[in-house]
C-alpha cells in the first residue's frame, strides 16, 4: 500500500502538516476506519493497516479537528450534532495510528462515549467528510486490490 500512497501528493503534503485519514472499506457495507498521522515517518505504519481495495481520503485542513476534552469540546460536538444531525468523535487507540471513532447523535451518545474519559484527553471532532481531492487540503484515491489492480468497488 505504501507504493500506492507514494504516487500521490500525500508525502509532500505531510511536510509540516498532519492528516486525518478516512478509509472506506471495499465491499464493506459502509464500514470505515480512521487514522491520524503526524508526519511522513508514520506512512509505513498507516500503509500496513490499510486494506486492499479501500478508498482512502487524507484530510490536511482540520475539517476533523484535534481538541482536548473539556467544556469547549463538548459544546463543539453538541453544536455539530445540532447543525448536522451527528458528529464524528474519536480518540487515538493506545499503540497505533488508528482513531477509535463513534458517531454521536445527542447528549446520551456523548455521555456514554466520554463518561469515563478524563478531561484533557485528545479528541478528533468533526462532520463526516466528503471524498474531496483538491491535492492541497484533501487527497482521495483507491488502493489496489491484493493482486495489484485498482478496481472500483462499492465503498
Amino acid at each position: 500500500m505504501l507504493a500506492a500512497i507514494s504516487v500521490t501528493p500525500v508525502a509532500r503534503l505531510l511536510g509540516g502538516r498532519s492528516a486525518v485519514v478516512l478509509e472506506r472499506l471495499a465491499r464493506g457495507g459502509g464500514a470505515t476506519r480512521w487514522y491520524f498521522i503526524g508526519g511522513e515517518t508514520e506512512l509505513p505504519a498507516l500503509a500496513a493497516a490499510l486494506a486492499p481495495g479501500s478508498a482512502v481520503s487524507f484530510y490536511f485542513d482540520g475539517r476533523i479537528r484535534r481538541c482536548r476534552l473539556g467544556d469547549d469540546a463538548v459544546d463543539l460536538i453538541l453544536d455539530l450534532v445540532h447543525a448536522h444531525g451527528e458528529a464524528v468523535v474519536g480518540m487515538l487507540t493506545s499503540d497505533s495510528v488508528e482513531i477509535d471513532v463513534e458517531f454521536v447523535c445527542g447528549v446520551g451518545d456523548l455521555s456514554e462515549m466520554l463518561g469515563s474519559v478524563p478531561d484533557g484527553t485528545e479528541l478528533f471532532v468533526g462532520v463526516f467528510p466528503e471524498r474531496d481531492n483538491d491535492g492541497v487540503d484533501a487527497v482521495t484515491f483507491n488502493l489496489p486490490d491484493s493482486d495489484g489492480v485498482v478496481r472500483q468497488h462499492p465503498h
